[in-house]
Parts: structure tokens; C-alpha cells; sequence
């Protein structure tokens, strides 16, 4: 995976993605995630590892922690280029999933609970630095990436920041892709000495949305020079059916009205709100409404119940995991996003936003930095399937102001959330850290060889 030594000139391209970072020699990068599924931030985190993997400038590392349903969507959404090296690294939950499978829901709750009681986070805490040191010690890399799903999230991801300081690795690089949970609960209160020693080796925090980044910061007591906004981007692609075919394919005529959501089946999702809207729609438009629903998870079985309950069910179409989103968004008229809570800034929306879709979602976290009440969208309160059917109806009834929020959700796509910006404002910011660390680097080096002048300086500082 070694790369080529870099030219000279100042703006180099490499598929697509440019940077200003001028060296002697490839920047090496160790990216490091852990993630269950291969949801939207492994999508973003793609987009690095992918234009990595393609430059002369970059000489990139890709770790994950192994999982099934992980590798899965991996080996789907990435490109043969991408060389990804899989860690085997325990994990409470598999535990919990080992202990409770084909128990009742009260044992299995009791199992979980009892399982939490135990110090197995810190335990495995504990194997992942040990792991993750030996790696960073052997790479040597001059910057590590971690991804994480939200904070505290993954024990890896907070294993990582901690084995990477103690590697001495220049730049440690953490983004937190969801809102961080405060200390509310008394198993939260037990990962407070580890917050702090994460936050003692990371030298920027990173989220897409700049709520994201005020409860990151609040939580992790952060200064300013310790958090940064970076917003998610996404790639456009190219639908691999035509959208008279995939209507075709699924049933669907030409003159029916299609909303979209694709999404994760979890409660905070919100599935639910979006099958209460749909009897509220107006009778002329409510005939003519499919759903499609995309995405897999624990809630099917009791969404399916709901459609059954509400009597709608030959309206909506449950598809599973789809690889063809991009036809599913031809296929659409609006995109719907009726999260509830734990988000940040969905990649859904900005895929809906490449594909000239009109996209209607809650205020939730991120997602009102993304959407523009009444030209890209609409947005309404979670959990109001009221406000939500209300939202839908006027759009879906108006094809000429449907056609324009596609068109400027269009627009701001290009102007804000495309990949090269995004790939660029990390680069930049890698550089401006590696930046930061030299004259302190230097100083130490310069104090190691001359320990009168360093007690002077100290002395000079207090």
C-alpha cells in the first residue's frame, strides 16, 4: 500500500479530488472504524479512504473491527482499489447477542443487563489499546483517522485515540458522526476516566454539524482549538434501471406518486410517524401514494404489524437492503427522513440532494443545516405524524414547486457537499495539525539536548 513520493507542484489531482499539501514524501494515514452495519458515516468515511487509496500523495492504512453485517455492505459499497484490513477485537455486545439469542425478550433483557454490570467495556478497552498500539507502533503513520458512529460509540474507536498518543503518532484525528450522550445514566458516569484520556490524545474532534459539534463539546469539556465542523458529503451516482423500469419492476405505475425512505428499520429512524401520516393524506392523494421503504432491522416485523393495524399496507412496499439507491431515487418524487433522534447530518439527504430530489425530514440534530424549510424541503417536528402528512401533501400536490426544491436541492449539493470539498478540508486540516505539532516537536528536541536552556524556558513560562 505504499505510495509514490509526491511532485513538487502545489495543487496536485488524483480521481478527481485535489490538494494543496506539498511534501517530500506520501502522507501516511492509518483510518480506523467500527461500525456493526455499513450505514452512512462508513459511506463519508469511504470517500476518504477510496480518494486515499488513489493518490500519490497518500500512503493510507484502512482497519475495522470484524463483523458480518459490516463486511457485508463493505464489500458492496467499496471499490476493489481499497485494501482493508480486518481486526478481530472483543466486543460486549456480541456477548450480549451470543447470550440472548432465541430468549424471551424479558430474559434476554435481564441477560443485558447483567452483562453491563460486568467491567467488560474496560476490559476490552484495555485488549483494543494493547492491539491498536502494536499497529500504530509497527505503521508509524503520521495521522489516525477514527471514525466513529457517535460518543462514546465504539471501544475501539476510544482505543485507538489512546494507543495512537501513546505511540507518539503526530496527529490523532477523531470524528464523532452522531450527538454525544452527557452523563445521564450511571453506566455512562463509568466511562468519564476514559473520556478523559481520549480527550487528552486527540488533537481534533470533528462532526458534520455544528450541533453535533456544540454537544461534543459540551460534553467532553472541549476548548475551541479542540473541535471543528467538517460537513459530510456525498457522491452522485448513476442509476443502473431507468425509473419507468424500476416502477415496473416493483409494481408501480407511471402516475403514482412515490415517497422514499431509506433508512435503518430503528425506532429512532421513525418509521412509525411517516405510516401514521399516510391516512391523514387528503383521498386523492393518499390513492395514488406508494411508499418504498429501504433498509433493513430490527423494527420490520413490527412496521409490517403497523401497515396491517392502519390498513395501508398495499401502499407501502418493504424492499430490504437495496445496492441500487440510485435507481430507488429516480424512481422517487420525495424523499422522506422522519429520524427522531440520535442523528447528525444523514447522508440519505445528501444523496436525495445529488439525485435533484425534494427531501422532507424532522429538525433533528444536523438536519436543518442540510434541508431549507420551503426551497430544498420542508422540515417538521419529530414525532408529529400530523405535521409530517401535511408537509407531504403540499408537496406532493404541487409538481411545479416539487420540480424547483429538486432543482436548488440540486444547487446546494454543488455548492457544499461534494466530495472534493469535503476530501479537501480534511487534507487541510491534517496538515495544519501536522503544522501545529512541528515547533513543539522541535522545541523538545532542542530541550533534550540542552536541559539548562529547558529549565529556563519552563521557569520563564510560570
Amino acid at each position: 500500500m505504499a505510495g509514490a513520493a509526491i511532485a513538487s507542484n502545489a495543487n496536485l489531482k488524483t480521481n478527481g479530488y485535489s490538494t494543496s499539501l506539498v511534501a517530500s514524501q506520501p502522507m501516511r494515514i492509518h483510518y480506523h472504524t467500527d461500525c456493526y452495519w455499513f450505514g452512512g458515516s462508513e459511506i463519508a468515511l469511504l470517500l476518504h479512504v477510496e480518494a486515499a487509496f488513489d493518490s500519490a500523495d497518500v500512503e493510507p492504512i484502512f482497519t475495522y473491527r470484524a463483523g458480518s453485517e459490516y463486511e457485508s455492505g463493505l464489500r458492496t459499497q467499496a471499490s476493489r482499489r481499497v485494501q482493508a484490513k480486518r481486526l478481530r477485537l472483543p466486543d460486549p455486545a456480541d456477548l450480549k447477542q451470543a447470550l440472548t439469542h432465541g430468549k424471551s425478550p424479558r430474559v434476554a433483557r435481564m441477560l443485558r443487563g447483567g452483562v453491563s454490570l460486568l467491567p467488560l467495556r474496560q476490559l476490552c478497552l484495555a485488549w483494543d489499546v494493547a492491539r491498536m498500539y502494536a499497529l500504530f507502533h509497527a505503521g508509524a503513520p503520521d495521522v489516525v483517522h477514527i471514525n466513529n458512529g457517535g460518543y462514546p460509540g465504539a471501544i475501539s474507536c476510544n482505543a485507538a485515540a489512546i494507543a495512537a498518543r501513546a505511540a507518539r503518532v503526530p496527529v490523532v484525528v477523531y470524528v464523532v458522526n452522531n450527538v454525544a450522550m452527557a452523563y445521564h445514566r450511571p453506566s455512562r458516569l463509568l466511562d468519564y476516566p476514559v473520556d478523559r484520556l481520549v480527550v487528552r490524545s486527540v488533537d481534533m474532534f470533528v462532526t458534520a454539524s455544528m450541533i453535533a459539534s456544540q454537544a461534543l463539546a459540551s460534553v467532553l469539556r472541549l476548548g475551541e482549538e479542540q473541535h471543528t465542523v467538517i460537513p459530510n458529503a456525498a457522491k452522485p451516482g448513476v442509476p443502473t434501471v431507468s425509473r419507468s423500469d424500476v416502477r415496473r419492476d416493483l409494481g408501480i405505475s407511471d402516475d403514482h406518486l412515490v415517497l422514499l425512505v431509506m433508512a435503518r428499520l430503528e425506532k429512532r429512524k421513525g418509521h412509525t410517524f411517516l405510516l401514521r401520516a399516510l391516512p391523514r393524506f387528503p383521498d386523492d392523494i393518499r390513492d395514488k401514494v406508494t411508499v418504498l421503504v429501504a433498509g433493513v432491522g430490527p423494527e420490520h416485523a413490527a412496521l409490517e404489524a403497523e401497515c396491517a393495524t392502519l390498513r395501508i399496507a398495499e401502499h407501502v412496499h418493504f424492499l430490504g437492503q437495496r445496492d441500487d439507491r440510485w435507481s430507488l431515487y429516480a424512481a422517487a418524487d420525495v424523499v422522506v427522513l422522519p429520524s427522531i433522534s440520535h442523528e447528525d447530518m444523514p447522508i440519505v439527504i445528501l444523496d436525495a440532494m445529488a439525485a435533484g430530489r425534494p427531501v422532507v425530514a424532522t429538525r433533528v440534530a444536523g438536519i436543518p443545516e442540510q434541508v431549507v424549510d420551503g426551497v430544498t424541503g420542508r422540515l417538521v417536528p419529530p414525532g408529529d405524524a400530523a405535521a409530517l402528512a401535511e408537509a407531504l401533501a403540499a408537496i406532493l400536490e404541487d409538481p411545479t414547486g416539487r420540480a424547483a426544491m429538486g432543482k436548488a436541492a440540486r444547487a446546494r449539493y454543488e455548492s457544499r457537499y461534494t466530495p472534493q470539498r469535503f476530501v479537501d478540508a480534511y487534507r487541510k486540516l491534517y496538515s495544519s495539525l501536522l503544522e501545529r505539532r512541528r515547533p513543539r516537536e522541535s522545541q523538545n528536541t532542542a530541550d533534550s539536548r540542552n536541559p539548562a536552556a529547558s529549565a529556563r524556558n519552563r521557569r520563564a513560562c510560570i
